[in-house]
């Protein structure tokens, strides 16, 4: 039974890495269920064995790739260091992979684009996850006293609302080249200067 589950769990890790490889080359509106299953060397029924739709397969890459930028927000949360410095990381680092990814992954960000318009449901968890994360670094800085007594819930809200400028991919994309739009650095320090005073 193990076996099985293994089996079928290592299938399906394969359907997705295939489908992906194809996302990042052609796109995911122009990959097909049968291109992935072709790429797999299995019918496309043997796909629909593993996901009931190809829009199962969308949400499942893009719940790979957020899981990839939350492990290395979730470090920086919880890593050492002050909180403030805890806190530019993490906006610095959000920022960058929102821009690397426009800049060198275009496909890959229209489909995380759609996703965020559409609320696929691996956004609405993503979305509380940033909250969460900046909330605790910004309840960290408070019990060390680098930051002024608030709610840091609240504050977290106001921090990610600030930052969307330069983290949000659609902002990022409309806005990101425009030499008017403060950098992940510049709205740091700004949302530092708020947290202080």
């Amino acid at each position: 039974m193990a076996a099985q589950a293994s089996t079928a769990e290592t299938t399906r890790d394969r359907i997705l890495s295939e489908a992906e490889r194809l996302f990042r080359h052609f796109g995911y509106l122009k990959t097909t269920v049968a291109d992935i299953a072709d790429a797999c060397g299995m019918s496309p029924a043997n796909v629909y064995r593993y996901f009931g739709s190809k829009a199962e397969i969308n949400e499942a890459i893009c719940a790979r790739i957020i899981a990839k930028l939350q492990a290395g927000l979730r470090e920086i949360a919880s890593g050492r260091g002050a909180a403030s410095e805890r806190l530019t990381l993490f906006i610095e680092h959000l920022s960058a992979h929102t821009r690397n990814t426009l800049i060198n992954d275009r496909k890959v960000h229209d489909m995380v684009v759609v996703a965020m318009e559409q609320q696929w449901d691996v956004i609405e968890p993503h979305l509380r996850f940033i909250d969460e994360m900046v909330a605790e670094i910004i309840a960290s800085g408070i019990a060390s006293g680098e930051f002024r007594a608030q709610d840091p819930e609240l504050a977290a809200r106001r921090v990610v609302g600030a930052i969307i400028v330069c983290s949000h991919p659609v902002v990022v994309a409309q806005f990101g080249s425009n030499p008017r739009t403060p950098s992940a650095s510049d709205m740091a320090a700004f949302v530092l200067t708020a947290l202080r005073a």
